[in-house]
């Protein structure tokens, strides 16, 4: 029975070591599984956060640049503003001086000279308006033949409007028309632009 019992003993140990060789091979294959599955459960999770966080970015990007265009906007209406500001005070300023050199002695001869100037370029057959105050101050102007002189209640400061209908020529020589066409020329040349 001894035969019998070794026997017995070595096919156990033989399905044993059968059974334990399984097992191995059982969890070294989970374990591939489980590594499979883990490494496809990282690349999943790592695209799906690389995926977010470019989304995210952008989005970030996004609304950085609209909070910044906003901002350049504010900020320019501000310096228009304080630019309007600036040239409005200027030329409300070089208004008072205009209204100063018409009140004093100089604007006479200035006129006359301007009518005689105004005169000469329109020709014969125009018309020459001025301040309805100033029209005394051109009495002794030499004008071409048939040149009329009115007075015209739209000029406020001073200086002269002229049109000859016969050569389509027309002037606006008035020292509202002068300063205000220096409004364009200040805003270029006072170092007021606005880049932003």
């Amino acid at each position: 029975m001894n035969e019998l019992d070794t026997r017995a003993e070595r096919f156990l140990e033989s399905i044993r070591a059968e059974g334990e060789a399984a097992c191995a091979a059982i969890r070294e294959e989970t374990e591939r599984a489980i590594n499979t599955q883990l490494d496809e459960t990282r690349r999943t999770e790592n695209t799906r956060v690389e995926r977010t966080l470019r989304f995210e970015t952008e989005r970030a990007k996004t609304r950085a640049n609209r909070d910044l265009s906003a901002a350049r906007m504010a900020a320019r209406a501000t310096l228009a503003a304080q630019r309007q500001k600036i040239a409005d005070e200027t030329f409300s300023k070089a208004r008072e001086q205009l209204a100063a050199f018409v009140a004093g002695k100089d604007y006479a001869a200035w006129l006359q000279k301007e009518a005689a100037s105004l005169a000469e370029t329109l020709g014969e057959n125009a018309k020459i308006t001025a301040r309805a105050a100033d029209l005394p101050l051109l009495k002794n102007v030499r004008l071409p033949a048939d040149t009329v002189l009115e007075a015209d209640d739209s000029i406020t400061l001073g200086g002269l409007k002229g049109a000859n209908p016969a050569k389509g020529v027309a002037a606006d020589d008035t020292l509202e028309a002068r300063l205000e066409a220096q409004h364009d020329w200040f805003l270029e040349n006072a170092g007021l632009e606005i880049n932003i």
